[in-house]
């Protein structure tokens, strides 16, 4: 259950000319992580101007990380640098984190950087997740379960639960590597998603846990016409009122209590429905124009004193100046795969078999040593960040990864091509090996370029 705009769209801001800025603010690379490390990272300040700049109270925009809060003066012609500490949790993937501070520039109360970091995880899975989809508290309450794998630690298991929510029961299978989890009738109604764990400790010495999301759609009895509700393209100079229906399934009347809007800024207020009708009440939702512009996701809760239970119903939209020029998405993705498709002559992915013994695109010297060598080759590789090497003793594994670090993509060619060689040093002479190679995606998904491949060690 992803919450998405029924219209993806890119935008393209005609801004007004900004006024002077003279700190040149560089974003802070913290390089490559595991999951729940705490990390620390250098902002560089730069005044291009002839007088000193003051820099203070500085903000992140989650309350999990941190930022200097102090007066920072960055010298004339100068540099200066502000501590950012980010807090990694279960990002996965290329993560951004923002960060804002005061200056004294004219005409620049704000101004605001990042750390970007690429987020690894031990687990074959990304974001693991458990989707119990559409429950009707009425009918039998519904379980399931995840199994979860590593190739990246031997022997992996599962230590033990840290946390969960309590309206649902979790368990470990004996294989230490299945959490089974069931739903209570306490489950809240409405979408779970978003920010709902079950938080389990792991023997991976990078990584000392691992989070399960879990995600279900909760028919209660009250339910609105549509969860996420669609706002839609809304612009700064226009008025936005919403009409919210929420109905009881099983048509009892009931009262609508308090209302309360989380992460929009706006009005909402109970209303009758027209023409009135058993069981039916409408929720009358005006979005306000001073907030941020850009995608609008909040939360409209809607308190049932009869149930004694609060809906929460998900509000996405988009809220642009007047002056913003929008682009159809979707149109410009089927574009960009035609023209992806007109320049693939054929796949990208190679077998390893043949790719050990051909030669690469690139005549270079190969990594020095006498183990197995392997070579390969892939073709557009935008969405890749980068390369794992899989070793085991038998076709059917266990693997394990047996590169240190990441071989990063090489993309140096127009068509985002890169040849590759890596060679395993630490293959005992004589021994009979089998390899994969893995792709790990820059959103933090992993897959397959190859299957197993037999080699034999010289």
């Amino acid at each position: 259950m992803m919450n998405v705009l029924n219209t993806l769209l890119s935008v393209l801001v005609a801004a007004n000319p900004a006024p002077p800025a003279y700190l040149k603010i560089s974003y802070c690379d913290a390089g490559e992580h595991y999951q729940f490390e705490s990390i620390s990272c250098s902002i560089e300040l730069n005044n291009t101007g002839d007088t000193p700049i003051k820099v203070s109270k500085g903000e992140a925009k989650f309350p999990w990380d941190g930022i200097d809060t102090g007066t920072i003066i960055v010298p004339a012609k100068g540099v200066a640098y502000i501590n950012a500490k980010v807090d990694l949790r279960n990002d996965e993937g290329a993560t951004r984190r923002a960060f804002r501070f005061a200056t004294d520039e004219p005409r620049q109360d704000y101004r605001g950087s990042e750390v970007r970091a690429m987020v690894l995880s031990v687990l074959d899975q990304a974001k693991p997740t458990i989707d119990f989809g559409v429950v009707k508290p009425e009918q039998k309450l519904p379980e399931s379960s995840i199994t979860l794998s590593s190739r990246e630690v031997k022997d992996f298991r599962i230590t033990g639960i840290v946390s969960k929510p309590d309206w649902l029961d979790v368990t470990l299978d004996k294989d230490g590597r299945t959490v089974r989890a069931k739903l209570r009738s306490t489950a809240p109604w409405g979408l779970i998603h978003h920010d709902q764990f079950i938080k389990l400790t792991i023997n991976a010495p990078q990584q000392p846990q691992a989070w399960v999301a879990i995600e279900a759609n909760v028919l209660g009895d009250v339910v609105p016409d549509g969860n996420p509700f669609q706002l839609g393209l809304m612009r700064t100079d226009g008025k936005h009122e919403f009409l919210v229906r929420v109905s009881s399934r099983s048509g009892k009347d009931f009262k609508i209590g308090k209302l309360d809007l989380k992460n929009v800024k706006g009005t909402a207020k109970a209303e009758p429905c027209v023409p009135a009708a058993k069981g039916c009440a409408l929720v009358r939702l005006a979005v306000a124009n001073d907030q941020p512009t850009g995608k609008v996701e909040g939360m409209l809760e809607v308190q049932l004193p009869d149930y004694k239970r609060t809906l929460p119903i998900e509000l996405v939209g988009m809220l642009l100046t007047p002056e913003t020029k929008i682009h159809d998405m979707e149109e410009l993705m089927k574009q960009s795969e035609q023209g992806a498709q007109s320049k693939a002559s054929t796949p990208g992915v190679p077998d390893l078999g043949k790719a050990i013994a051909n030669t690469v695109k690139q005549e270079e010297p190969p990594p020095p040593g006498e183990g197995p060598l392997l070579r390969w080759s892939v073709a557009h590789q935008d969405p890749i960040y980068g390369y794992a090497i899989y070793r085991a003793d038998s076709e059917n594994g266990p693997f394990l990864r047996v590169n240190k670090d990441v071989i990063r993509v090489v993309d140096d060619s127009a068509d985002k091509s890169g040849s590759y060689q890596w060679r395993d040093n630490s293959a005992e002479s004589g021994k009979t090996y089998w390899y994969q190679i893995g792709i790990l995606n820059r959103n933090g998904s992993k897959k397959d370029l190859t299957g197993a491949q037999k080699v034999v060690a010289k």
